[in-house]
């Protein structure tokens, strides 16, 4: 962890926290955030963007603050290729806390800390997942080079400034926009989407997802290593099938519908394919639902806390969501996938829209658990794969298990060997 000897007012001043000392703070708590913020951007404008940039160092920013996501895939090939960059990995206090694990190559800096805006404003290349820079206040020098890899695959959900609710994120996206150099695509679908929402006149990287490359069978002593991790650290054996269920994360959290019946899916799934059968289950680790997962035990296990989905996909023999993009990672391993949309109606209606119809998809629907249970029972492989093979079409996808080494060709090109 990078941490330097730092003055208590000091390292407030920079994290936007220096008035909030004070004890008139609690009266009047908006109007202090906002000074605080002001009060701090000046100061960083000052303090760190005015220090030498290193050219060999790259600081990596994913919203959940673990070592996962496409940030991740590109640094195991940077280290694999034992390049000679410092890279510098932000961090969330929980992920502090939890002691998550990163490669001995890897230096790590709290988010939002005096640290990060150093460490942030010296680096020649930020690599992003989100929109996470500009919500942290971080703005991009001229002679620094900005990577978006986004977070998901063939966007289902539009989330562009005419269906977001979310005006902040939607302001910090714009913002986050127009400071990127480049946009990370898979397919053309996907480069045309980023091109009209907030990435207009950022170039465009036909590289693929590096976070899918593991999917790929290019890959396959890699990811066996992997799955053995996974299914040691969560005790199965290898006779064990998994269904994985991760739901998306929906902004207004009181949308009430009909709960997964895991122990009826878990039969259902016993009766159709055979052998044992243990569900995953997945929430957003921000979603207040994950507390209630303790409790349930037996055939479902509690994987929420687990860094990176794309590990836990090499375990997964059924994927299930309802709108989440990783099943569309997932959709590359052409393995069965489902959806489980019990809100479908209101959550269109009310949350989100979609860029593209459900039904388009090859993954069979279902808006209860009754019809759920007839998916699993009624699931034909021959017709699936007719459906995944329309939906590849469709989207024009470039994939091919080698995403990971042009984005690292891109950077030695950016930054050199």
């Amino acid at each position: 962890m990078i941490e330097v000897e730092v003055k208590p007012s000091t390292r407030a001043l920079a994290q936007g926290k220096w008035y909030r000392r004070t004890k008139f703070h609690k009266f009047f708590a908006k109007m202090v955030r906002y000074f605080d913020r002001a009060i701090s951007n000046i100061y960083l404008e000052f303090k760190f963007r005015r220090q030498p940039i290193d050219d060999k160092k790259i600081m990596f920013l994913t919203s959940r603050g673990t070592y996962n996501c496409h940030p991740r895939a590109i640094a195991d090939e940077i280290i694999r290729r034992k390049l000679p960059y410092k890279i510098v990995w932000v961090v969330r206090k929980e992920n502090v806390l939890l002691k998550e694990e990163y490669p001995e190559e890897i230096e790590t800096v709290r988010r939002g800390s005096y640290e990060f805006y150093q460490e942030a404003y010296s680096s020649k290349v930020w690599v992003d997942n989100s929109v996470t820079f500009s919500y942290l206040f971080a703005k991009k020098r001229p002679e620094q080079v900005l990577f978006q890899t986004w977070h998901g695959t063939f966007g289902l959900k539009k989330f562009d400034a005419t269906v977001n609710n979310n005006k902040y994120w939607v302001k910090k996206a714009y913002q986050e926009g127009a400071q990127t150099d480049y946009i990370l695509t898979d397919c053309e679908f996907e480069e045309e989407l980023f091109h009209t929402t907030f990435w207009e006149k950022s170039e465009a990287l036909p590289y693929g997802h590096p976070r899918n490359d593991i999917l790929f069978e290019n890959h396959k002593e890699e990811a066996d290593k992997i799955r053995k991790k996974v299914r040691e650290y969560y005790q199965l054996s290898e006779d064990t099938h998994v269904l994985l269920f991760a739901p998306t994360y929906r902004d207004n959290v009181e949308f009430e519908y009909e709960e997964l019946d895991y122990e009826r899916v878990a039969d259902a799934l016993t009766e159709k394919f055979g052998g044992e059968w243990i569900v995953m289950v997945r929430y957003h680790f921000m979603d207040r639902k994950v507390k209630g997962l303790a409790a349930l035990g037996g055939r479902i296990v509690n994987v929420t806390s687990y860094p990176d989905i794309q590990d836990l996909m090499l375990v997964t023999d059924i994927a299930l969501t309802d709108y989440s993009s990783w099943i569309y990672d997932y959709f590359f391993t052409k393995k069965p996938g489902l959806i489980y949309a019990p809100d479908l109606d209101d959550y269109v209606e009310k949350e989100r829209e979609f860029l593209f119809p459900l039904e388009s998809t090859p993954f069979p629907i279902a808006k209860n658990n009754d019809q759920l249970i007839e998916n699993i029972k009624n699931f034909d492989e021959n017709h699936y794969k007719e459906k995944w093979q329309e939906f590849s079409d469709k989207m024009n996808c470039y994939e091919d298990g080698n995403a990971a080494k042009r984005f690292v060709d891109k950077l030695e090109e950016i930054m050199g060997k």
